[in-house]
């Protein structure tokens, strides 16, 4: 028993005189990173022109709208094509629009304002300028069909493609 006493002794003994652990630490800096790019978005709302009186009626009116959304602070040229039907000297740059209905058509053209005064094609120099604020932007089309065309009656209609260049 007192063999027993002693090894007892010594286990609590050894085990009271031991060291504590000690734990340590390190550090490192973790690089966080994300890159973010321009981006825009575009759609359309449709252009409905005023009935259009080949007889007495002066020139047709209507707008319609690009929305575009841009991130902030992108720059970008928002540019409208020739259209399906477009005349045979039509350019980007000064496009010659048309709407059609079967054989016929019906010249008409698109606007950046409402004075009709700065022509909307398809190029950088022609097309509306915008900068990005992160929301959507409505930006107004402007369309006159010009008097004095001697067209039969019926819906006349034209697709134009709307850009977002950034």
């Amino acid at each position: 028993m007192i063999r027993r006493f002693v090894l007892a002794s010594a286990i609590l003994i050894a085990a009271g005189s031991a060291a504590p652990a000690m734990a340590g630490t390190a550090t490192s800096n973790l690089t966080v990173s994300s890159n973010v790019p321009h981006s825009c978005t575009i759609s359309t709302d449709p252009l409905n022109f005023d009935d259009y009186d080949p007889i007495t009626g002066p020139n047709a009116t209507g707008t319609g709208t690009v929305t575009v959304v841009c991130s902030s602070g992108t720059s970008a040229t928002i540019t409208l094509g020739q259209g399906s039907n477009p005349q045979a000297a039509s350019t980007d740059a000064i496009p010659l629009r048309r709407l059609k209905l079967g054989t016929n058509y019906l010249s008409y053209a698109l606007y950046q304002n409402n004075t009709y005064s700065e022509i909307w094609g398809n190029t950088a120099g022609t097309g509306a300028s915008h900068t990005g604020t992160g929301s959507a932007s409505d930006v107004t089309v402007y369309g006159v069909i010009p008097g004095t065309q001697n067209v039969p009656p019926g819906s006349y209609s034209d697709t134009v493609v709307a850009t977002v260049s950034f």
